[in-house]
């Protein structure tokens, strides 16, 4: 396939005014040549249906990384032939391995693959081949430098590690879309090729971003195609503040902190973020676009970072066949669950990304799992025995279509030596990942035997059915003007998330393009950019007999990121039936008192105070401040369906928990009252109860219900699965 590549010169020339007022046209009369070029090409082979590649009755394929080029071929034998005996399904490979799959310029060298894939097939496990995009070789950066990325500092980053390729580069697509094409066309009809992913994790892990020439160039593209004119972007940036007005699209560079005295300008870091995770987008695309027009009856996906990269999953659902990402719960800190939860993890978190990106295509499951310690952490601590198992049967209850370990031998040198595997050092002894991960392949057995296709879902379980709205938009503009150091948005959409959960709910995070009115219960926290279309698609939800609930900061901005030129949030007050007066913040350790019934709150993070009209319910009042006495949160009949307002962040979530609890209750809807961390979820007919807590809980089985594994009784990372 041949690529449109940008002339070496066009960083300069873009400078120069008259060649920028005319770069979008110049562009896309080469852009239209590339295509003329691309269609010449084959096109894609017909595909299977996605119920091919994930059979229901299957429900969650388990499997493991595997890397025959790290280790004597005298031992691939032995190794795949133990994996399989662990129970695992299919193995991932060759997603670091571009150097030995060309290990010069234009010589390909599969051998070594096919013989790897030929084991696997002996051993009736399935293969999951990466394109190896995320490890540039050696030779192609010394020829072609311009293909590294620069950080931040102007640094062009170098080889000896991964993920340093720059895709937004013309020259680095050129040779990923060759190596693409190669393995494609070798292993495209393989039937014992299940899959493909792309890339690694697609980011630049600590680097974030991208500030070299091509992006630089791009971005500029990105800008004129959108705005059109300078002025336009102009007035929707604000640069008549601090004289930062630009006179050609030419004269602008990705916001740079280092390269700038003061903050910088809040809508030009959105639209960056936006145009890097659409450019992000668009080279997973271009990988896939390369896969399907040479391969047959094989799924794509690439494992994302779903919540902590400057990436968007929801912006390649419709390229990808399944999404998917990766999960290392213990690596240093996280311990919100309780006392062990260092060695545990946050089940919430965990359940929160499961129920992210399952809406996303209706296919979802976790690529790359922690198997035991890992290397790179603040803090690398041994999982609680047990948890690795409680972690894999979690993604079982969330849905997952497959689920892969990284990896199965820990290796003996490079940067992750101390990284466990589903085998010791030795290579053949089973690690106690290893064994968890045996554990629970023998229960997908159990659960396959006892599977019955479409099982409705329980009553009492669908009424609870409720969905978060989520935009990453959102994250980006607060998370870029926190306005108070002690803000933190996922938190904060955490405190939402928890009580569903722990009320036994389930839910979906779902983006602005699904449909709202298929949950009875919808939670829109800290929304801060909306628009027209978006209040009235929540309105008409709650006339129509649904429940809405909006937190602090929600309806604060349009979508450029600006104040309204009116009332504080104005095209949310009909909605809320309230007028949000003032908002305020404490510094640390302070903390302010809200009161709602006989329970008192603390708060420190964010608080507004409201003002209720005519038909709307004060829920909670301020305690102290010299605002004591003025509302904190409302609730309102609208049509068949209620509207609530929660106008501050409590510090522990119990204030958060208790409006959602009586939301449920006004609606007649029964609720459990699980510990937080206990995590009980439906799927295919099974009941999966996880503990995540640091103490034994309770699994609500009935009492004609079959235990198929575990007890009633649950421990700290223990699992119960039942059928009713």
């Amino acid at each position: 396939m041949r690529r449109f590549i940008f002339p070496n010169n066009l960083t300069s020339r873009i400078e120069n005014p008259r060649f920028s007022r005319g770069i979008v046209q110049r562009l896309n009369c080469a852009l239209l040549l590339a295509v003329v070029l691309l269609s010449a090409a084959p096109a894609a082979l017909p595909q299977a249906k996605r119920s091919d590649y994930f059979k229901p009755a299957e429900m969650m394929k388990i499997g493991v990384y595997y890397y025959p080029e790290a280790w004597s071929p005298e031992q691939w034998e032995r190794d795949i032939a133990n994996i399989k005996k662990l129970g695992m399904e299919f193995i991932h490979m060759g997603e670091f391995a571009w150097t030995f799959m060309e290990p010069e310029e234009g010589r390909f060298d599969f051998a070594w693959l096919d013989r790897a894939v030929a084991l696997a097939a002996k051993n009736n496990l399935k293969v999951i081949l990466c394109t190896p995009s995320a490890a540039p070789p050696i030779w192609l950066v010394r020829k072609h430098p311009e293909v590294l990325m620069t950080d931040l500092r102007g640094r062009r980053m170098e080889h000896g590690s991964r993920s340093h390729g720059d895709w937004s580069s013309e020259v680095y697509r050129r040779y990923v879309g060759r190596v693409v094409t190669e393995l494609a066309r070798r292993y495209g009809n393989n039937k014992n090729v299940w899959g493909w992913q792309i890339d690694n994790e697609p980011s630049h892990y600590g680097r974030n971003y991208d500030y070299g020439a091509a992006s630089q160039t791009k971005f500029r593209v990105w800008l004129e195609r959108k705005y059109k004119t300078v002025d336009a972007l102009n007035r929707d940036w604000g640069t008549s503040f601090w004289s930062e007005r630009y006179q050609n699209f030419g004269q602008i560079r990705i916001p740079n902190p280092d390269e700038l005295v003061q903050r910088a300008n809040p809508h030009a870091v959105l639209d960056f973020y936006r145009w890097f995770a659409e450019e992000t987008a668009d080279y997973i695309r271009f990988q896939a676009d390369l896969l399907r027009q040479n391969s047959r009856n094989q799924w794509i996906t690439t494992n994302f970072m779903p919540l902590y990269s400057p990436v968007s999953p929801p912006a390649s659902g419709k390229d990808l066949d399944i999404v998917t990402w990766t999960l290392y719960p213990v690596a240093g800190g996280q311990n919100s669950d309780g006392a062990l939860g260092f060695r545990l993890g946050d089940g919430g978190s965990m359940s929160f990304i499961h129920d992210f990106m399952r809406p996303i295509n209706g296919a979802h499951g976790i690529m790359e799992l922690q198997p035991g310690q890992v290397n790179w952490g603040s803090v690398n601590p041994q999982p609680l025995p047990g948890a690795v198992h409680l972690w894999i049967m979690r993604a079982f209850a969330g849905g997952s279509n497959l689920l892969c370990t990284y990896r199965y031998r820990q290796p003996l040198s490079g940067s992750e030596l101390y990284h466990k595997g589903l085998v010791e050092p030795d290579g053949v002894t089973p690690s106690p990942g290893g064994r968890e991960f045996a554990q629970a392949a023998r229960e997908m057995e159990i659960l396959r035997k006892n599977y019955k296709a479409n099982a409705p879902m329980p009553i009492v379980y669908r009424a609870r059915r409720a969905a978060l709205l989520y935009n990453v938009e959102n994250r980006w503009d607060m998370d870029n003007h926190k306005q108070t150091a002690r803000w933190n948005t996922m938190e904060h959409l955490l405190k939402y998330y928890k009580p569903l959960k722990s009320f036994g709910a389930p839910v979906d995070v779902i983006t602005e393009d699904k449909d709202f009115s298929a949950y009875p219960f919808l939670i829109v926290p800290a929304y801060q950019l909306v628009d027209a279309g978006l209040v009235k698609r929540l309105t008409d939800y709650a006339r129509g007999g649904g429940h809405l609930v909006l937190s602090t900061r929600t309806g604060q901005k349009d979508r450029r990121g600006h104040l309204w030129e009116a009332a504080w949030a104005a095209p949310i007050n009909d909605l809320i039936g309230a007028k949000i007066a003032a908002y305020d913040l404490l510094p640390e350790p302070l903390k302010g008192q809200i009161k709602m019934n006989d329970a008192q709150y603390e708060w420190g993070v964010w608080s507004e105070t409201l003002e209720p009209r005519a038909g709307t319910t004060a829920l909670a009042v301020y305690a102290d401040q010299y605002y004591a006495g003025q509302t904190a949160a409302v609730t309102r009949r609208l049509g068949s369906g209620t509207v609530t307002y929660v106008g501050a962040e409590s510090l522990n979530g119990n204030f958060e928990r208790d409006v959602l609890r009586g939301v449920f209750e006004r609606a007649n809807v029964r609720t459990e009252n699980f510990d937080a961390g206990l995590i009980v979820d439906w799927r295919d007919g099974f009941w999966v109860a996880t503990n995540f807590t640091s103490k034994k809980q309770t699994a609500p089985i009935s009492p004609n219900a079959r235990i198929l594994f575990g007890s009633r009784e649950i421990e700290p990372a223990g699992v119960t699965a039942w059928a009713e």
